[in-house]
């Protein structure tokens, strides 16, 4: 019942790249190639971390995306919140809660919204390898 936009796991997986490339700068075309993506949607997306202050970019012929210095050890839930904003939990399948409503799905939400947390919090981009 997990649902993470395609711009939120283009998100992690541009970080997750660019972390574990050191302090060089790849091009927008590089990473998109990396990944398939549209290099528009991609580069909308990046420009959300540079905003978020996860990754540098840098104009010119040698420029591109790189990781700032230290956010190697972002946590994946930084990364998704930099997209998607404040991770907050779904505890029921209405879009909108209803007034008396006693979601039969509750419990499973929890242990999703349980487990999702724990591991985007602890996973550090560092750490992970695509």
């Amino acid at each position: 019942m997990l649902n993470i936009s395609e711009a939120a796991s283009i998100a992690l997986h541009s970080a997750i790249y660019l972390a574990k490339r050191g302090q060089s700068a790849h091009s927008l075309k590089e990473i998109s190639e990396a990944f398939g993506v549209s290099p528009n949607h991609l580069s909308k997306v990046l420009q959300r971390l540079v905003k978020s202050g996860l990754i540098i970019s840098t104009k010119g012929p040698n420029g591109g995306f790189q990781i700032k210095k230290g956010k190697e050890r972002a946590t994946l839930l930084e990364v998704y919140e930099a997209v998607e904003g404040k991770y907050s939990k779904k505890t029921c399948l209405f879009a909108e809660p209803r007034k008396g409503c006693r979601c039969v799905m509750k419990p499973m939400l929890n242990e999703i919204n349980s487990a999702f947390e724990t591991f985007m919090k602890g996973h550090k981009l560092q750490d992970l390898n695509l």
